[in-house]
């Protein structure tokens, strides 16, 4: 429960840093990078968020591989779209 919600508050927290147009957020790639900085998992970098504009501002998603200790692996994904301007 820990990792899908520091998950989902990376996401939240990317969406938001490129849709207000912040330095360290100047570009989708730079906007994954602070995503997977927040979030602060093993084995989640940048090439597991994906950014783009969307009609409801700056969209953001990310996936990520979950191996429990007592569950089979599980893939958690969240996504967060903030409105630009």
């Amino acid at each position: 429960m820990l990792t899908a919600n520091r998950i989902n508050f990376a996401v939240e927290a990317a969406a938001k840093c490129g849709a207000v147009g912040s330095a360290m957020c100047a570009s989708p790639a730079e906007t994954a990078a602070y995503g997977a900085s927040i979030a602060g998992l093993p084995g989640l970098d940048a090439s597991r968020f994906l950014v783009m504009p969307a009609a409801c501002g700056m969209n953001v998603t990310a996936t990520y591989p979950y191996a429990g200790v007592v569950v089979p692996v599980i893939t958690l994904s969240a996504g967060a779209c903030y409105p630009t301007g």
